[in-house]
């Protein structure tokens, strides 16, 4: 599954640098023959956006977060339908739900799903889950204090900047953006295109000085490679 940065409609298609997301066989195969609600098939792949976000094992998502997401109440036109969605994936065993989680329906994952859900007395009170932690680089923080607001569709372009770009070409091009008064993902996005092909160091191109020579993206990502 292709994650895009824009909406590729109007036949704009894809970025070149779209990043792209695992999905399960069966969801492009028997399952998507088989799920006739739109709501159930949207709060599925939702999931495996935030899942593929989430470090360690298991890859498990809040029930909070999905219930919460801008993107799917959009989408599906209330909190309820993404409820609903999301009930539906459990009732086909696709999704289960355990503590407060969401996890992808797997033997591994129930294993998981039994250990976070002990049992205990009747009538005890069951203990509180642990948080899941979705790692949030620097970046993240950066772009929060300075710019605005972090949505779904901004960390989704964040993370695809991260893949593309030095972290250090990100924040710098944050704080241009920041000090001309520029708070948008548009602006910040632009300054970093124009460094990768026309290379940063240039008087006029970011911060005049520091960067004595002109490097591309590649060239900075070369030399900080380890050799071997």
């Amino acid at each position: 599954m292709q994650s895009s940065s824009s909406s590729p409609g109007g036949g704009a298609g894809f970025e070149a640098r779209v990043r792209s997301l695992p999905v399960p066989a069966p969801l492009l195969g028997s399952l998507l023959a088989e799920i006739d609600d739109i709501a159930e098939l949207k709060c599925t792949l939702r999931f495996l956006w935030y899942a593929a976000q989430v470090k360690g094992s298991p890859k498990a998502v809040p029930t909070a977060t999905m219930e919460a997401d801008g993107v799917l109440a959009t989408a599906l036109g209330s909190t309820g339908e993404v409820r609903r969605g999301l009930r539906l994936a459990c009732a086909r065993g696709t999704l289960l739900e355990a503590a407060g989680r969401y996890l992808l329906n797997t033997p591994e994952n129930r294993r998981a799903a039994a250990r976070l859900t002990p049992a205990s007395a009747p009538g005890a009170q069951a203990p509180p889950p642990e948080p899941v932690v979705v790692e949030r680089s620097s970046v993240f923080a950066l772009y929060e204090a300075n710019v605005g607001m972090l949505t779904p569709m901004v960390a989704e372009q964040l993370r695809d900047a991260e893949d593309t770009y030095p972290s250090e070409w990100i924040e710098a091009a944050i704080r241009e953006a920041t000090e001309r008064n520029a708070r948008s993902w548009r602006y910040i996005a632009t300054i970093l295109e124009r460094w990768a092909s026309e290379g940063r160091g240039k008087k006029g191109h970011g911060e005049p000085g520091r960067h004595p020579e002109t490097l591309t993206a590649a060239d900075l990502l070369r030399r900080r490679r380890p050799p071997g």
